[in-house]
Parts: C-alpha cells; sequence; structure tokens
C-alpha cells in the first residue's frame, strides 16, 4: 500500500502555547514544533534571553499573515456559475445538392472534395448524401452522445421552418443547435441571409435572420461551414437587438417589469468558418468542410494538418531509416485506440489535446467568458475547444474563423508546441504499430499492437513545470507589471499548468502527485483557491471523496479546508451522498478497523473538524447530519489531545454544532460533558480558552452568524430543554456563565475577555430581571457606603438617613419570608441574586478595560442593564437612592431624554452617590479606604470630601467620555458629558493614537431605541380585562394574536420622546410606593415566565417574543415587572456576536507549506535578522571586554541633551538599538534616537485620566521589539512599532492589578521583565506580588510581599529569573524564589537594614550575587546574597536624600540622583564604582541646575500621589552610558558616558556604519 503523503506543514505561531525561536526567525511567521524546542534551544550556545519572543502571534498583529491580502478582482470571480444551461437537441442542416455547384463559387481543379472524410463522387449522389450525414451524426456524438441530432438533408424552405420551430418545441428553454453546411448554395447575402432550396430543387430561397431568429427562439448556439460566413455574424446582433427591444417593449406593455423573460437572442453563441470576405480554402490535401471537421474529429485533422505542414518531410530531411518517413496522410487516419480510452493512442492524444487547448482558452479569455463557454456545457465546451485548432489550422491557409462571443486568435500560441511534441512522439511509434496489427492479422505475431506503445511523458512534464513554478515563482509577483503604490496589491501570474494539472486528476497512475501540487498550490493563499474553483477543481474533490484511497485522504482534506475557508457555500454538496462522512471518519476517536494512520494526524483532524463546522454553520441539515454520526462525541473525545489548533476547532466545532439548535444543546445536557469543556478555559493557548468560551456563549443563546450579517440574532439561552425543570435550567445558564467568568475574568488575552462578554451578554438578555435586580442592591449598597464615608468626614454633613445597605437587606428580608416557598428555595434564590450580583461586578469592570474594544462591548451590556433599571419599578421604591436622583432630574430638566437619566444614574453612583459632581481644578490623592472591585478609577469628587474611592467607574457613560478622548473613538449614541470636565491639552491633541488590533469584536452599539427602531407601543386599551401584569399575583399569561404584523408599532424619533412618554414624568415617579421585595419577586418570576415561554414554543432562530403576550409584551402602568419587551431598550441589541469564528478560519487563508521569510536564508529578513544577531553579540562583547575599565574610571563626559518638552518620568534604552523612550507625568511616550538626537515618535499610552506611566520595558530586543508598559491604574500595554509615527499599535493589553490597598503615599504599578522566561512580574500597593506569563497570556500565581507595607521597588534575577528582590515603603527588602510552591519558603533572605521606603532594588546579572539597594534617605548598600548579615558597602544617609538610584547591568557601577526641595536650585548625579565593594571609587559627581519655575512633579495634580521609582535615572544596558531626566520646565534629559580607550571597545557608532560620530577620550 502506498504511503500516505505526509505534506510539509509549518505550524502556525497562533498559539502562545508555542515558542518562538528568535535567531533567525522574524517575522515568527510559523512555529517550529512545540515538542523538544525547548531541549534543542538549550543545545544551542545562545544567550537565551533572546531565545523567545512574546506578544508576536497573528492576534497581536491585527491581521494575518498576509498584510497585502489580494483583492484583485480578476481572482474573485463567482466560480459557481449562475445558470447552467444545457444543449439537448441539434439539427445538422446539409445544403449540398451534390452534382449542382452554386453560381457564385468558382472552384479550382483539382480541388477539394470530401465532407465528412466521404468523398461524394465516389457514390450516387442520394447515397453519397445519406452517407454524409450519418458521419456528421456520430462525428458530433462523440462531443457530448447525451444531444438528440438529426441531419437534415438538402432542406426546401417550408421543411427548414418546420423542423427549427419542432427543435425550439421539444428543447422548451434549453440550448438548440443549428448546424448550417452551404457548400451547395450561394454564399450569404450582405444583409446575412442563407439560402436553402424550393421543393423542386429548381429554385434556391433565401432565409432571413430574422425568421431564423423567430423559428429557433433563443437560447441556441450556431455553427456556419459556409463561404463568407461572416456576413451573417455581421447582421445577426442587428436582428437580435431588434427582437430583444420588441420583447422589452412588450412585457412594459403588459406591466411587468422591463427584463426579458427569456434568455435574449443577444446571447446566442455563432462559430463561423471564415470572415465576410473570404472564401474556404480549396486545396485537395484538405476535407472541404475543414471547419466542420476541426470541431468534430479534431484529433484526426490535427495529425493530417501535422504531417501536411511537417518542415522535415517537406524538406526531405528525414533519414529513410527514421519511421517518420514512412508516415502518410493516409495512415494517420487509422491511428489504433479508442476516444474514450486514455490508455490507447488515440484516447491518449485526444486527453492531451484538451488538456492544451482548456489551457490555451484559460490563458487567453476573459474569466467570465470562459466559465461561460468551457464550464457550462458539454457540447459548447467541445466545440470551443476545437475552434482554437480550427483557428490555427485555418489560419495556415488564410482562412480566419471568426465567433460570437468574439475571442482573441490563440493560433500561435506557445502550448500547441507542447501539443506537436506530443503528436511528433506518438507518430513517431505508428509506423510499428501498424505493422504489428498487420501481422497479427495475418497470423504472423501474437503480439497486442497496444502493448509496445510508450506512453506520453506531456503529463508528467507538465507537473514537473508546475512543481518548479511553486518552487520559484509561487510567491513571486508578475515581474513585467509596474509595482503599484503601496496597499495596492500586485497582480500575480497564474500558473500556465494548472488546468492541465487538473485534467491529470483523471489518471489514477498521477493522481496523488498532481493532488499533492494542488494543495501547495491553494496554501499560497486566497487568490489561489479561487483560481482553482474558478478553473474546476470543485467537481473533481467532490468526486473523489467517494474514493477509497488513503493514500489520498490527507490530501484532500487539505484541499477541502482550504475550499471551505474561502467559500462557504459548499455546505450542501458535503451533504450530497455523505460526503462529509469522509472527515468525520478521520475525527473520530477510534477509527475504522485498517483505517491507515495519516502522518500529521492532528492537523489533518483539526481540518477535518473545521470543515464539519462550517457545514454546520447557520445550516440545519448540516448540524443534523453531523449529529447524527456523533460528530459530538468525536470532538469531545479529541479535547484530550495535545494539540492547541485541534482543541481549537474541536470547540469550534462544538459551538456551531448546537447553534440555535435544541437537539444537540439537549445531547450536552445529557452527556454530563461540561467538566470536558470547562477544562479547555484553563488551556494553555489563548485560541483554546476563546474557543471554548465562543461554544459557551453559542450554547447560551449567542449567534454564530458574522458580526454584521443578517443572519441568526441568537438569544434564547439554552433552548427548550425539556428534560430539565425549569429551575435546573437557570442553574445552568447562571452556573455555566459563573463559571466561565471565574475562569478567565483575569485573562491577559483581549480576546479571551471579549468572548466573555459575549458569554455574559447571552445570560443578561435571558434573565434580565435578575440582573436588573442584581444592578439595585448593588448601587444601592454603593450609594449607602458613599454616604456612609461622606458622614464621616471633617466637612460630611452626616445626613445619612435611610442607607441602602437597609433598604437592601429589609428587600432581601421581606423576600425571604414569603411562606409560598420553602427555606432552601429562598436560600437558593440568594445565591442565584448574589451569582447574577458577581456577574454585574465583572461586566462593570470589564466597561472599562484597558482594551478599547472589549470595554465597548462590555459597554453596550451595562448600558442595556442600566437602561431597564431606571424603566423598572425600583424607580418607585421609597427610600431608594434611584429614586431620588430620578426625580431630582426630572425636577430639574423635564425634557431629557430618558437614556441621558439611565446614564446619569450610572455616573451619579460610580461618583460616590453624587448627583452633580464637579471636577475640581485639581484631583486630590484618592483615600482608598475601600475598594471590592478590579478596576482603580478615580471619580471626581467635590474638593475635600474625601469620599472619591478607587473604585470602578460603574458605566459606560464615564468610560466612553475617557475612551473616546483617549482613542477618538466616539459611538454612535454617547452622550453629552453631565459634570465639567477640564479640557485636554492641545498638545495632547497631536499626539498619534496607537492603533488596536481586531481580531473579531463587535464594538459599542447602544441599546437605546434611535429614530429608525421601530417602538413598540401598547394596546389602545390597556386597561381591558385580562391584561393582568406577568409576574404579578395571577402570574397568567394572556396570548394575543401572534402574527409580528398585528402588533401596533410606531417609528416616532426616539429623541423626541419627552419624560411623560416615558414613563418618567414627575407625577409617575410620585405615584404611590411600592416594597422593593414585591419588584423582586415580580422581576424573578417574570424571567421564570419568559423561560416557559420558551420551553413551550421551543426556540426558533430568527424568532422573538416581542407582541406574543398582551399589551403587545410591555408592562403595564400597574406592573412590577420589566414586561416581556423592555419599552426602554432595543431588544435585538443582546446577545452581543462574536466574530472569532471569522478570526480563527484566517488560518487557514494563511500558507502553513512555505517556510517564512526568517527561515529562508538569503531573504531579506533573514539577512537583517542575521546582521542583527552578530552585532548584538559583538556589542555583548565588546560590553563585557569594558565593564573594568568603566568601573575604575570617570563617567563625566556629555554624550548629548534630549528636550522631551515635558517631565521625563521614566527613561528605558533599548539594548541594542539607538533608541530610548521617555514617558512624562501625563500618558505620553516619546521614543527617541539617542544617537541622532531626534524623536521618532510620539504617542498615548491611552492611560485613564488622573493616572500615569509607572514603568517601561524593552522586550523582544533580539528581534522583533515591543514596548511593554504599566501605569498606576493597574493596566499593562504593549506596543509594537512603537518607533513609527502613525503605525504604532497595541499588541496586548490587560489588567494586571486587581486590588489595591490603602497607602498614605502610592508607589504606583511597578513591573519587573523577565525576557528568559516570559514572565513579568508586578507589584505596587498590594499584599502579593503577580505573576503573569506572556509564553500562555495568563496570570500564574499570587506571591505573598508578607509585608506591612506596599511594595516600593523590584529586580528580577536575569537572565534566570528563578528569584527576584522587592524593596518595601517600610524599608524592608526581601528576596523571593519563584519556585517555592509554599508560602512559607518563597521568601529566601530579608534584610531590614533601611528605616525608610526602598526606592530602588538591583541584582546584578550572571554569575554575580551582589544586590544594590538604596532608601530615600540617601542610604546606598552593596549586599552579597549569600551573606545577609553585613552589606559590603555602604554609602550613608546624608540630607539630602535619594531621588534615583541605577546601576548598570554588566559593570560595577552605580548611580544616584539626590532628592529636590522647593529651595534647591541643582541636583546631583554622583557615579560610584564598587568593583572592589570594600574600596569604592567616586567615578563622577555632576551637578544638573535645575529652572527657576521649578514645581515638583510629586505634587502636580497629574501625578496624583504617585511616587516616581527610581527609573528617572537609567544605565544603557550594554553600553557604558546612562540617561538622567532633568526637572527644568523642558523636561531635560542628559545622557553622560564613560570612554573607553579604542583597543578595549568598537563603539556603538562605527558598528552602525557611522564612525565619523564617535566620541573618545
Amino acid at each position: 500500500m502506498a504511503e500516505p503523503p505526509s505534506l510539509p506543514y509549518a505550524r502556525d505561531e497562533g498559539s502562545t502555547s508555542q515558542p518562538h525561536s528568535a535567531y533567525p526567525a522574524f517575522p515568527p511567521e510559523a512555529y517550529e514544533p512545540h515538542e523538544g524546542f525547548l531541549d534543542e534551544v538549550e543545545d544551542e550556545h545562545i544567550e537565551m534571553s533572546a531565545a523567545l519572543q512574546y506578544w508576536a502571534a497573528i492576534r497581536h498583529r491585527g491581521k494575518g499573515k498576509g498584510k497585502e491580502e489580494e483583492d484583485d478582482s480578476s481572482t474573485k470571480t463567482p466560480w459557481r456559475l449562475r445558470s447552467k444551461l444545457k444543449t439537448v437537441t441539434a439539427g445538422l442542416f446539409i445544403c449540398l445538392n451534390i452534382g449542382v455547384d452554386p453560381p457564385d463559387i468558382v472552384k479550382t481543379n483539382p480541388c477539394a472534395k470530401t465532407e465528412c472524410w466521404i468523398d461524394p463522387t465516389q457514390l450516387p449522389s442520394n447515397k453519397a448524401i445519406e452517407a454524409i450525414g450519418r458521419n456528421l451524426h456520430q462525428q458530433f456524438e462523440t462531443l457530448n452522445p447525451k444531444v438528440k441530432y438529426k441531419p437534415f438533408l438538402d432542406p426546401s424552405i417550408e421543411e427548414t421552418k418546420k423542423q427549427c420551430v419542432n427543435m425550439r418545441r421539444s428543447a422548451k428553454d434549453e440550448r438548440v443547435v443549428f448546424y448550417y453546411n452551404g457548400h451547395g448554395v450561394p454564399k450569404p447575402t450582405p444583409s446575412g441571409e442563407i439560402w436553402v432550396f424550393n421543393k423542386n430543387y429548381t429554385q434556391y430561397i433565401p432565409v432571413s435572420l430574422y425568421d431564423l431568429q423567430e423559428w429557433l427562439g433563443s437560447p441556441c448556439i450556431y455553427v456556419w461551414e459556409c463561404s463568407g460566413a461572416g456576413n451573417i455574424l455581421n447582421n445577426f446582433a442587428k436582428s437580435a437587438e431588434r427582437r430583444d427591444n420588441e420583447a422589452r417593449a412588450a412585457q412594459a406593455q403588459a406591466g411587468h417589469s422591463d427584463s426579458l423573460p427569456g434568455s435574449p437572442y443577444s446571447e446566442a453563441l455563432h462559430l463561423a468558418a471564415c470572415q465576410a470576405n473570404q472564401i474556404l480554402p480549396m486545396s485537395p490535401d484538405l476535407p472541404a468542410d475543414l471547419f466542420t471537421c476541426c470541431l468534430t474529429s479534431p484529433i484526426e485533422t490535427a495529425l493530417r494538418h501535422f504531417v501536411l505542414q511537417d518542415p522535415l518531410r517537406r524538406n526531405g530531411g528525414l533519414d529513410p531509416n527514421d519511421p517518420r518517413s514512412r508516415i502518410t496522410v493516409d495512415m494517420v487516419m487509422r491511428i489504433p485506440g479508442d476516444l474514450k480510452d486514455r490508455r490507447t493512442p488515440l484516447g491518449e492524444l485526444s486527453w492531451i489535446f484538451t488538456a492544451v487547448t482548456d489551457t490555451i482558452a484559460w490563458l487567453s479569455f476573459p474569466r467570465d467568458v470562459f466559465n461561460r463557454l468551457f464550464r457550462q456545457d458539454l457540447l459548447v465546451a467541445g466545440l470551443f475547444r476545437n475552434f482554437l485548432l480550427a483557428q490555427r489550422i485555418m489560419s495556415a491557409y488564410h482562412c480566419t474563423p471568426t465567433s460570437i462571443p468574439e475571442i482573441p486568435s490563440a493560433h500561435n500560441h506557445p502550448l500547441w508546441h507542447s501539443w506537436d511534441l506530443a503528436v511528433d512522439a506518438c507518430l513517431a511509434q505508428l509506423p510499428e504499430l501498424l505493422d504489428l496489427e498487420a501481422a497479427r492479422e495475418a497470423g504472423l505475431s501474437n503480439v497486442p499492437p497496444l502493448s509496445v506503445y510508450r506512453p506520453s511523458t506531456f503529463f508528467a512534464q507538465h507537473l514537473q513545470a508546475f512543481e518548479v513554478w511553486l518552487q520559484h515563482g509561487g510567491a513571486v509577483p508578475n515581474r513585467l507589471v509596474p509595482r503599484p503604490k503601496k496597499s495596492v496589491p500586485i497582480p500575480r501570474s497564474p500558473p500556465e499548468q494548472l488546468p492541465i494539472v487538473l485534467q491529470v486528476l483523471l489518471s489514477q497512475s498521477h493522481r496523488l502527485r498532481a493532488l499533492i501540487l494542488i494543495s501547495r498550490f491553494v496554501d499560497l493563499g486566497p487568490w489561489a483557491v479561487h483560481l482553482s474553483l474558478s478553473i474546476g477543481i470543485f467537481p473533481y474533490v467532490q468526486k473523489l471523496l467517494a474514493s477509497p484511497a488513503v493514500e489520498l485522504k490527507p490530501v484532500l482534506i487539505y484541499i477541502w479546508a482550504r475550499i471551505l475557508a474561502i467559500d462557504k457555500t459548499c455546505q450542501v454538496d458535503l451533504l450530497r451522498d455523505s460526503g462529509f462522512t469522509y472527515f468525520t471518519q478521520i475525527l473520530a476517536p477510534y477509527p475504522q478497523a485498517g483505517a491507515l494512520v495519516i502522518p500529521n494526524a492532528n492537523e489533518h483532524r483539526a481540518m477535518s473538524a473545521f470543515i464539519l463546522s462550517i457545514l454546520c454553520r447557520n445550516f440545519k441539515p448540516g448540524q443534523t447530519a453531523c449529529l447524527g454520526v456523533q460528530v459530538f462525541d468525536s470532538c469531545v473525545a479529541r479535547l484530550g489531545e495535545d494539540d492547541w489548533l485541534l482543541k481549537t476547532w474541536c470547540l469550534l466545532c462544538i459551538a456551531q454544532l448546537w447553534a440555535d439548535y435544541d437537539d444537540a444543546k439537549a445531547l450536552f445536557m445529557q452527556s454530563q460533558r461540561q467538566n470536558e469543556l470547562l477544562a479547555a478555559l484553563r488551556s494553555t493557548a489563548v485560541e483554546v480558552r476563546a474557543a471554548a468560551l465562543y461554544a459557551f456563549g453559542t450554547l447560551l443563546g449567542a449567534s454564530s452568524a458574522p458580526i454584521g450579517s443578517d443572519g441568526a440574532k441568537g438569544g434564547g439561552g439554552t433552548g427548550a430543554q425539556l428534560g430539565l425543570s425549569d429551575i435546573q435550567q437557570l442553574e445552568i445558564e447562571a452556573g455555566l456563565a459563573f463559571a466561565c467568568m471565574m475562569s478567565v475574568k483575569e485573562d491577559a488575552s483581549p480576546m479571551v475577555r471579549k468572548e466573555l462578554v459575549v458569554v455574559i451578554s447571552c445570560v443578561v438578555r435571558e434573565w434580565r430581571g435578575w440582573l436588573v435586580a442584581a444592578a439595585w442592591t448593588y448601587y444601592e449598597q454603593e450609594a449607602a457606603l458613599a454616604r456612609a464615608e461622606s458622614s464621616t468626614q471633617p466637612n460630611g454633613h452626616g445626613s445619612s438617613t435611610n442607607g441602602g445597605d437597609d433598604i437592601v437587606s429589609q428587600a432581601l428580608k421581606d423576600w425571604t419570608a414569603n411562606e409560598e416557598k420553602s427555606p432552601e428555595e429562598h436560600q437558593h434564590n440568594l445565591t442565584l441574586l448574589s451569582s447574577f450580583k458577581v456577574l454585574f461586578e465583572t461586566l462593570l469592570d470589564l466597561s472599562v478595560d484597558p482594551h478599547t474594544e472589549v470595554a465597548l462591548m462590555a459597554s453596550t451590556v451595562v448600558d442595556y442593564i442600566i437602561a431597564l433599571l431606571v424603566d423598572s419599578a425600583f424607580t418607585k421604591v421609597k427610600g431608594s437612592a434611584i429614586r431620588d436622583l430620578l426625580k431630582k432630574q426630572a425636577h430639574s430638566s423635564t425634557s431629557k431624554r430618558p437614556q441621558m437619566l439611565s446614564r446619569q444614574v450610572s455616573t451619579a453612583f460610580s461618583e460616590g452617590g453624587k448627583v452633580n459632581g464637579s471636577v475640581s481644578g485639581r484631583l486630590n490623592p484618592p483615600s482608598m479606604q475601600r475598594s471590592n472591585t478590579n478596576v482603580s478609577i478615580n471619580s471626581p469628587s467635590n474638593p475635600g470630601s474625601g469620599s472619591s474611592t478607587l473604585k470602578r467607574n460603574s458605566s459606560v457613560a464615564n468610560a466612553l467620555r475617557s475612551l473616546a478622548s483617549m482613542t477618538g473613538l466616539v459611538p454612535p449614541e454617547s452622550p453629552d458629558s453631565t459634570s465639567s470636565q477640564s479640557k485636554i491639552d492641545a498638545e495632547y491633541t497631536k499626539i498619534t493614537q496607537p492603533i488596536t488590533p481586531n481580531s473579531g469584536g463587535s464594538g459599542y452599539k447602544s441599546p437605546y431605541p434611535d429614530g429608525n427602531h421601530e417602538r413598540i407601543l401598547p394596546d389602545s386599551n390597556p386597561n381591558e380585562p385580562g391584561g393582568s401584569a406577568l409576574g404579578h399575583s395571577t402570574g397568567s399569561v394572556r396570548s394575543t394574536n401572534t402574527n409580528p404584523g398585528s402588533m401596533a408599532r410606531s417609528k416616532s424619533a426616539y429623541g423626541s420622546a419627552n419624560l411623560s412618554q416615558s414613563g418618567l414624568s414627575v407625577s409617575a415617579l410620585s405615584v404611590i410606593p411600592v416594597k422593593a421585595s414585591d419588584v423582586l419577586e415580580a422581576l424573578t418570576r417574570e424571567d421564570m415566565e419568559r423561560l416557559s415561554f420558551r420551553r413551550s414554543k421551543s426556540t426558533e432562530v430568527n424568532t422573538d417574543i416581542d407582541g406574543r403576550f398582551g399589551n403587545n409584551g410591555l408592562a403595564r402602568s400597574n406592573d412590577l415587572g420589566l414586561g416581556m419587551v423592555a419599552k426602554e431598550v432595543k431588544d435585538d441589541v443582546l446577545p452581543l456576536k462574536s466574530g472569532f469564528f471569522d478570526w480563527a478560519m484566517g488560518y487557514f487563508r494563511e500558507p502553513q507549506m512555505k517556510a517564512p521569510d526568517g527561515d529562508e536564508p538569503g531573504s531579506t529578513v533573514y539577512n537583517e535578522q542575521a546582521w542583527k544577531h552578530l552585532r548584538n553579540e559583538r556589542m555583548v562583547e565588546d560590553s563585557r571586554s569594558a565593564e573594568g575599565y568603566a568601573a575604575t574610571h570617570v563617567w563625566n563626559v556629555e554624550a548629548g541633551t534630549l528636550q522631551n518638552d515635558s517631565w521625563p518620568l521614566q527613561l528605558a534604552f533599548h539594548s541594542y538599538d539607538p533608541v530610548m523612550a521617555v514617558t512624562d507625568d501625563a500618558d505620553n511616550v516619546c521614543i527617541w534616537d539617542w544617537q541622532t538626537k531626534r524623536r521618532l515618535n510620539k504617542f498615548s499610552n491611552q492611560n485613564i485620566p488622573g493616572s500615569s506611566i509607572s514603568s517601561v520595558h524593552f522586550i523582544n530586543e533580539m528581534a522583533s521589539s515591543l514596548m511593554l508598559t504599566a501605569s498606576t491604574e493597574g493596566s499593562v500595554r504593549i506596543f509594537r512599532d512603537y518607533e513609527t509615527p502613525n503605525e504604532t499599535a497595541l499588541a496586548s493589553t490587560f489588567r494586571a492589578v486587581s486590588e489595591l490597598h490603602p497607602v498614605g503615599h502610592s508607589s504606583g504599578v511597578l513591573t519587573a521583565w523577565e525576557q528568559q522566561k516570559g514572565h513579568l512580574l508586578v507589584g505596587g500597593d498590594m499584599k502579593v506580588v503577580r505573576l503573569w506569563d506572556a509564553t500562555v497570556e495568563r496570570h500564574l500565581r499570587d506571591i505573598a510581599t508578607q509585608a506591612g507595607a506596599n511594595l516600593t521597588a523590584i529586580s528580577s534575577d536575569e537572565p534566570e529569573g528563578n528569584v527576584f528582590v522587592a524593596g518595601f515603603g517600610d524599608g524592608v527588602v526581601r528576596l523571593f524564589d519563584k519556585r517555592a510552591e509554599d508560602a512559607g519558603e518563597v521568601v529566601l533572605r530579608t534584610w531590614r537594614q533601611h528605616k525608610i521606603w526602598i526606592q530602588s532594588v538591583h541584582l546584578q546579572r550572571g554569575s554575580m550575587r551582589e544586590l544594590v539597594t538604596g532608601s530615600m534617605d540617601g542610604e546606598v548598600r552593596v549586599w552579597d546574597v549569600r551573606r545577609p548579615d553585613e552589606p559590603l558597602y555602604t554609602i550613608p544617609r546624608r540630607d539630602e536624600g535619594l531621588m534615583a538610584l541605577a546601576v548598570h547591568t554588566g559593570a560595577s557601577v552605580l548611580a544616584r540622583t539626590t532628592a529636590l526641595t522647593s529651595h534647591s536650585t541643582k541636583q546631583e548625579l554622583e557615579i560610584t564604582g564598587f568593583s572592589d565593594p570594600i574600596h569604592p571609587i567616586r567615578l563622577a559627581k555632576i551637578g544638573i541646575p535645575l529652572s527657576p519655575t521649578y514645581s515638583n512633579p510629586i505634587n502636580s495634580h497629574r501625578i496624583n500621589g504617585f511616587m516616581p521609582s527610581a527609573a528617572s535615572l537609567v544605565f544603557h544596558p550594554v553600553e557604558m552610558m546612562i540617561a538622567a531626566g532633568g526637572f527644568d520646565a523642558s523636561g531635560t534629559v542628559k545622557l553622560y558616558k564613560c570612554p573607553t580607550p579604542k583597543t578595549a571597545v568598537a563603539t556603538w557608532e562605527s558598528m552602525n556604519g557611522n564612525a565619523s560620530a564617535s566620541a573618545f577620550a
């Protein structure tokens, strides 16, 4: 059995579960296999800090690998033919009148005689024409035997009309063939009339084209075998246009549209033997009907032509011993074989001829013409294919065949040489074959002639040519085309051999090789798939699904995956003949006996899962079919495999299987397989976690249709699970969302957080009553807390009357006092309410996510809940903070839009319960007395009140204001801010905004109805009997007419609705108060009613429950529930749609077999990386050689000054590039080239106002460098292309800090980056150091600091990264071991000699074990970590204190700057060498002058109490250079260096080809 082919896959880097090689792999387009990679790296003697790249996958680059996605329209023409016309009948009209020549033709002597290879002069005239008719009939049958052919010999005018009318009647709307041989009648007239006979053959009768069109109708194909045939074509178009116009006029008069009822006459096809002024060739060597012979017996005609035109034979150049010298014209007519048998000479030549003419047509004709002529109908394709031969042969006799549509002449196409070569090879064997045949007939030999026939090498040679093209030309654009502008795709030259390769699929011997080449071709990208489909590959690969050949399986799976990634319309084709079972067998966990184990098995299983997921997507028959063959069980079983791609697509296949399909959801509920899917949420691969959430989203009712499509809108939760009770179904839906939230709410990947928002949105839509209740309890408790805080303040009013906690606790107490339910039910309800409250709080956290898209999606859901809350009966609860707020707003402005009010509710509670919070000119340091949330936002508050706790912003109302100012993105319905906000600096508006990558998300959609939204209005008689509220005392459901058309709808513009329309008028708010417990009961009961309705009706895609109840589903004025339809929101906003599936599908559109440029020696990328690697190694070597020198010599040489225009708060050098990052006290990052002193870029870090950047790192420095920033509100952002203006983009972002604790002085968020392990250590005003893993983009663990103060400095042991050291606000320094699991063993050492805030700590790199610590009183100590009792060296305390302390990573050099006071005139920078710690050396003491207008930035309102870390003074990691941030108004950054001798080190500048810029001592 043949070994299956092993396709050369390069695994995509789309998963963080697999590391990257940084040298020379850049860009990291494809992974090395995961297994064994790290072992391989350890064997290499390279610096491990360079070995891995992080945040460099496709999802971090926003788009896939093929940035220049080919949008060439020529490659994207629809490959499926809209209408496939069949030819059903053909009339062969032969007007020869043998023996009587027409009067207008003078024949030569001798002259061409044969018609259909019969010489009419050798037979009686009546027998001759019958024989000619029979032969013509047989020749046409070789083109398509299914067509009904009928010859009409010497027809009269009456017979012609009768037969034409009969043909149209029998053909109905299908195509008719009209073949006309006019050799026995005059040429067509200049007006296009053709001639037939009268009954007695005494006259020629003309037939006008107009009459012919009327008899034959349309569609038609005409074949004109006569001299001057061009006259017919010239006139036919005019006549056809006239007929079409008449038909249109008749249609219009009848009141129909002006489109034609049938096929237009002008679309008729014509093949004519010559132009209007030409006559047919009369050479006696040729048949008289040469054109017909070319069209109907092309092989014989082509062979005769080859022999007649052979230059060697004509010039006598053949050796008499050469078998070719024996070949005659008559001999080629006896070539053995059968046209249908490709193993015989005749059949093989026919096969080659088809391939050659197909290819010529494909390369010469426009795609639409090619598809119409060569892919619609077998007979038409055969005629036009043979027409190319007629062009070639007849042009040699000065005759030009013409056609409609006009096609370019291909008579001299280079591929005809390939045909001539194949013919020559075949004819060379012909004499031998005929001799054997004669000997066999004579009984002299038993050898069958065909056994000695040597098959042609034509196909093997062209497969080889295609392979060469794939190796060398596949990725190369057409070089003849001038290179267009950037962003305009370069046209590609398609491979000439593609149609030939398609023909090879017919051959079993070459099929596998051809399929492998096609799979390599479609791997090149969507353009290649479109080309393959347009050429007609689809029927072949569809038929091959039925092939039992196991060796074809992997290749077919690959090709199918590529096709379906481009065109999902093949769902129906897969279902036909159960073709999809081909893929279910591959995916099945227990393969059938005897099945071959395929190579790269998991890749092929993943492709099979992808193919089945496309089959199921929004296609109910596909879902049903897959459910019937246990696809669900196969996918779940495969989740145990250790392959991220397979797990991702198994989960996505499950998601599509049960999307909007209750039966599949029921199977999941019964199978108890939740744990396998929940385990995927803890996967190390980001894609697997996102895919698991996507699956849970579709389970809970999310739509599987693409974003922006009009497909399924989603909704309906888990459907009608009649096997479960109502309560069980509620528990499962809420429980799944809660489990998802608990697993991934702190995921570092925005892609995962987006999917989480979608999952929660599904639950919000189905259980809106519970969510509104949860939101109400949350806001009441927040308001009560704010009142309590304000009353404890010295300036507080102390007017805390009825606390929100009291309202909530009383409501819950009353709610659970209802004796109709058991205590267990009440406890269950309280548990559910707390779960929904946690979900709501998570939504609030996500609504201020640092990733814009996540924030906007979550804000949509939050606004939806708040709009319902404002519209709920909670506004009638006495003492409710929401009621009080709405009363004030209603009194102050009775014309505000309700949507504004709901936003103000959310804003007010986020601002500590104040209705009119004003922003003061300065933001006070936050008092941070309580924070029960994950997000730290400074809420604007009144000066002196001190109540602005660091807590989440509770709606998009605030978040959007800050987001809009940060990103320039203003959502469509965002309201104007009601509180005053300080203007953004003019300088700020000029700063570029980073681009946010889009990996599938739907942004903000306002839930408030706008002018175009169809609003549902109450019934005309709201007081009619029986209209009791849902969820009221009766709880009955009254069903109205279920026809949506019966609902009263109004398109009144929502913007004009005033408060009275929305039910929020002053009088409405003054109605009799209701009990909160009654509202809770009504809302939760109403949700159960909605569930009961869903279960009774079952879910159907795209159905909604609007109007199914009394009052069109709206709540009545005396109802406590929201109604089945909430009037204040657009019900179709939720659930949100996910774009993850479409994003993930991009994997199968990207090349996987081609090695990335970074792995191709000689490529630009490879050369650049090789150069960088050598440069970096040399820099490190030179640096090491200079370390000893630098520790003992002066450092006072100025290396330049950078004018930063604002306070330089944080500085960071890139290790190898001449790049430096400078952050200011707002949120701007400046990128400088410190060599040329030029600013490369300035962009916004997108901080929330009031926070600033507290640490900066360059990561992946050996390859594709990124910049990581952490800001004081806890967000970490990773930027790519940071040095290029307008191209800087956000690779990823996440909130690294969960909970801040109150401290006197905030140390911000401090980070340490470990390149080798990909770990980010995050500390600050917390009790823990959080460890994040960039490889898997997840929070790994929290390491308790065991300290009583906040963390103020942190440093990691590079490059090993096993230990780190941290300094604290109380002067204690601790050494931690990350490897220790037990909390008691994490702290290795503790130093308590410092007595005040630790400003900086530093661990020396490599084998040196020095630890340098510095505190704010100016004391600096150097320790040996192995001897923790006494420091090696101490710089004593000093009055000026310490502002910053920096230590060189390699050299034993430290630098410190003095602290500043209000009367300081200069700042001292002192550099000390401690290579001998017992005897340190002062290397420099530099005074940095301060400007007279100095104002301490620590007290600046922008810093908000943030104490800057030591990063305003920083050494270059490799160079002997230091940068110090100054404090004058211009934000000067001074650079100093230690000049090293030329013998010791080659300078940075000379290594970059800029030796003249060097400055030596």
